[in-house]
């Protein structure tokens, strides 16, 4: 038959061995598979071992690299970049010229400035020759003044004497006498007039001159202004350090309006960098100044850098309804492998317990669903023992599931790694690996024997995987449940063999738990 089978389909002896193996392959697999499936199905618990370990918190978190010191070096005027003497990368010592801009227009400047002070430097000469010739008509005007007092005194003194001897003096000399004393009072009035006139042409020469003065003044202050502004066409490097970036090219315009156009970027010593972390409302509490801390970077995968963390600022950060603080972590760069602006994943250690028992918090979370019978039954064991039956185990199981896995019927808290309820995702957004201690007294559920068995227990801190067992009736290689399948609680048959598995079924990811998520 198979000699006829072969002669009526011709192919290689070779392609018949291969198709015979993968035969018997996949009847081996559907072999395995089925066993698997029936082993599932009676396994009614799942189950994880009590360890000894070590339990971390940690804070996470995002942050950029920088120098300790970074200064932006810009321009004060406007003007054409006429000379560049450093590049990128640059090597530069404080005062060591950079950039020039055109100074031509700031020269013009300085020379209109420094006729104006010539200008005033004239008009102050001319106000004070015009106050010494105001004293001189002032001496003259007194002199006079003098004249006509002594020619009014003369008139006044010879119409006495006429008076004493009119009966010698004929009436017409005595009038003639009188007229004269009048127009000597009269001269000796003008003459006191003219030397007030004098004494104010002297104080508006004064003033001019003050005016003269203060014009000089001004002139000066403008030139020194247009000075400093040739000055600023040169433009030197503040401090000792290292170009990271420069901004303009030979030819460019800068224009300083409103702020000062930033040309360089120069930082201090790169051998000393810190990381700017954004770290959560939530976890600033647990973060203070001194603490160790480690962080990768992307270019260099696998390698951890450490630091220390010296400043935590008090200035709150909100994007998007996200408060976050700044913490400062300095790190040591001898090698020059850090740069400037690369983002660092910061790991804050928080606390630490070595050598605890421990349980994966599906344990935690674990509330067995049984039927009506078992609970029964496990109330009356617990009262021979003189215990209680847990008031927080469940009744009943949800409708429309199928596994009971970790992290179901139950909402996501910061203490698991898990987003609080209205939490938005943000990119650099900080988090803490655990969230420190947990509700302190909890019962986790033991399989003795096929039978469920409620231990109380006393917990510590959480990394949000597994969580430190202070106190309780649990040791190391304990069986502590960590899911249920729905065949246990009698509610709904467990699946067939040939029936499609729930998804995601069997998928719990080591101790932990880690099932299907919804």
């Amino acid at each position: 038959m198979g000699e006829k089978l072969s002669k009526f389909i011709r192919l290689p002896k070779n392609l018949w061995a291969i198709l015979i193996v993968a035969a018997v392959l996949v009847g081996v697999l559907l072999s395995i598979f089925g066993l698997w499936d029936r082993k599932n199905q009676n396994g009614d618990y799942i189950t994880a071992n009590v360890e000894r370990g070590t339990v971390k918190v940690t804070v996470s978190a995002t942050g950029t690299l920088q120098a300790v010191i970074t200064v932006q070096v810009g321009s004060q005027v406007s003007g054409t970049v006429s000379w560049l003497g450093a590049d990128f990368n640059s090597h530069v010592k404080r005062g060591q010229l950079i950039a020039k801009l055109d100074p031509a227009l700031f020269q013009t400047q300085v020379e209109n400035a420094r006729a104006n002070v010539t200008n005033a430097q004239a008009a102050v000469q001319a106000a004070t020759v015009e106050i010494s010739n105001q004293r001189a008509n002032l001496l003259a005007a007194k002199a006079n003044m003098e004249v006509a007092r002594v020619q009014r005194d003369d008139a006044i003194a010879l119409v006495k004497r006429y008076q004493e001897l009119k009966e010698l003096v004929s009436s017409r000399d005595l009038e003639a006498a009188q007229a004269q004393a009048n127009a000597g009072a009269g001269r000796y009035e003008q003459a006191g007039a003219q030397v007030v006139q004098a004494q104010a042409a002297i104080n508006t020469a004064q003033a001019k001159l003050e005016q003269a003065k203060a014009s000089l003044a001004q002139a000066r202050a403008q030139l020194e202004q247009a000075q400093v502004n040739l000055a600023h066409t040169i433009i030197a490097s503040p401090i000792d350090g290292i170009v990271v970036s420069r901004n303009v090219d030979i030819g460019q315009t800068v224009a300083a309006s409103l702020q000062a156009p930033t040309l360089f970027v120069i930082a201090d010593d790169l051998t000393k960098m810190q990381a700017l972390a954004a770290i959560d409302e939530a976890d600033v509490g647990q973060v203070h100044e001194g603490m160790p801390a480690n962080f990768t970077v992307d270019a260099y995968p696998g390698e951890n850098f450490m630091g220390r963390v010296t400043q935590v600022r008090l200035g709150a950060q909100t994007q998007q309804n996200v408060v976050t603080y700044t913490a400062v972590i300095e790190v040591a760069n001898p090698e020059l492998k850090l740069r400037p602006g690369m983002t660092s994943n910061v790991v804050l250690p928080v606390a630490q317990r070595d050598n605890v028992l421990n349980v994966p918090n599906a344990a935690l979370r674990f509330k067995p669903n049984l039927s009506e019978k078992d609970q029964q039954e496990l109330a009356e064991r617990l009262k021979a023992r003189g215990e209680k039956l847990p008031s927080d185990l469940q009744q009943e199981q949800p409708a429309g599931s199928q596994v009971r896995q970790e992290g179901q019927g139950r909402r996501p808290s910061s203490a698991d790694g898990g987003q609080r309820p209205g939490f938005r995702a943000m990119p650099g957004r900080a988090g803490t690996t655990g969230g420190g201690p947990r509700r302190q007294n909890q019962t986790v559920w033991l399989l003795s024997q096929g039978k469920l068995e409620p231990r109380s227990i006393r917990t510590g801190i959480t990394n949000g995987r597994v969580t430190e067992i202070v106190s309780g009736d649990l040791h190391q290689g304990d069986a502590v449940v960590i899911g249920q399948n729905e065949s246990a609680s009698g509610s709904r048959p467990a699946t067939t063999p040939g029936q499609p598995r729930p998804p995601g079924f069997g998928g719990f990811g080591g101790p932990g738990g880690g099932g299907p998520r919804r």
